[in-house]
C-alpha cells in the first residue's frame, strides 16, 4: 500500500478546464481580475494548506499584467471580451514539506455573445470542460424582466448540455456568480434579487445540477493618482470550484 501511494504521490498535477460564461457586461473579464488580484497577491501571506493561483506560463502572465494594467492606466474596468480568451494556472499551496501544485486551471473566457440558445460552439466548450461559471449581473437580474428571460434561456441551456449524464462527470460543479452585488444598495433590493432567484434555485436542485451561488463585487478604488480593483468575495468561487475538482479527482 505505501508504494501504491508513493505511485501516486508522483503523478503530475491534473488540468482542469474552466469556463466562464455570461451575458455581455456582467462582469466575467473583470471577477477574473479581482480572483487572480485576490488569490494570487496575498501568496506570501498565506497559511499552511492555503491555496492561492499563479500563472502557469509566461504568455498567460503577460495577458494578466496587460489587463491590470489597462485597469490602472485608464481607470478605468477592461473593454468587453471579444474572443475566447483562454488562461492557464496553478494552483499552489504550502505544506509542511513546502510549496506544492495542486492541480492546473485552463480558464476560458468567452464572449457575451456565446450565451445563445443552440450555439455550436458554447455547446463544445461545455462538453470540453471540467466546471462551469455562470455570472449575473446582479442590478440587471432585480431591474430589467427581459434580462431574467435571457438567464432563464442560459440556465435551461446549461440543464441541457452540461454533462451531467457522463458517467466520468456525475458532479460537474457550477458556480453562479452574482457579480456587482454592491450596486444592490438597499436591504429591499437584495431581498427582491433573493425571491426573484428561488425558481432558479429551485429549478437548478430538481435537475440535481452540483452548483452554489456567490456574490462578487469588485470596485475600483483610489490611492492618490493610481486605481486599483478591490475584490470581495472572488476567492470563495474558485475555492469551491477548486474543491469540488479535487473530489472528482478522488472519485
Amino acid at each position: 500500500m505505501q508504494r501504491v501511494a508513493q505511485f501516486f504521490s508522483r503523478q503530475p498535477p491534473l488540468t482542469h478546464n474552466i469556463l466562464s460564461i455570461g451575458f455581455r457586461g456582467a462582469g466575467k473579464t473583470v471577477f477574473l481580475a479581482g480572483s487572480y488580484t485576490s488569490l494570487h497577491f496575498n501568496r506570501k501571506k498565506a497559511r499552511l494548506h492555503q491555496e492561492w493561483l499563479d500563472c502557469q506560463d509566461a504568455e498567460s502572465h503577460q495577458k494578466m499584467d496587460q489587463l491590470l494594467n489597462y485597469i490602472t492606466q485608464t481607470h478605468q474596468y477592461p473593454p468587453p471580451t471579444l474572443k475566447v480568451t483562454d488562461f492557464n494556472f496553478s494552483v499552489k499551496v504550502r505544506t509542511l514539506c513546502g510549496v506544492k501544485t495542486r492541480c492546473h486551471l485552463h480558464w476560458w473566457d468567452i464572449p457575451g455573445e456565446f450565451c445563445q440558445p443552440n450555439n455550436a460552439d458554447l455547446q463544445l466548450l461545455l462538453f470540453s470542460s471540467h466546471a462551469c461559471c455562470l455570472l449575473i449581473d446582479a442590478p440587471a437580474f432585480v431591474n430589467d424582466p427581459p434580462y431574467q428571460q435571457r438567464i432563464e434561456s442560459v440556465m435551461q441551456q446549461l440543464a441541457q448540455f452540461l454533462p451531467q449524464s457522463q458517467a466520468n462527470r456525475p458532479h460537474y460543479p457550477l458556480a453562479v456568480i452574482l457579480t456587482k452585488f454592491d450596486l444592490l444598495q438597499t436591504e429591499l433590493s437584495r431581498g427582491q434579487l433573493k425571491q426573484q432567484l428561488k425558481p432558479f434555485v429551485q429549478d437548478l436542485r430538481s435537475r440535481q445540477i452540483n452548483s452554489h451561488g456567490f456574490t462578487s463585487a469588485i470596485p475600483l478604488i483610489s490611492f492618490g493618482a493610481s486605481v486599483t480593483l478591490h475584490p470581495q468575495g472572488t476567492g470563495a468561487p474558485f475555492r469551491w470550484l477548486i474543491a469540488e475538482l479535487k473530489k472528482t479527482e478522488q472519485r
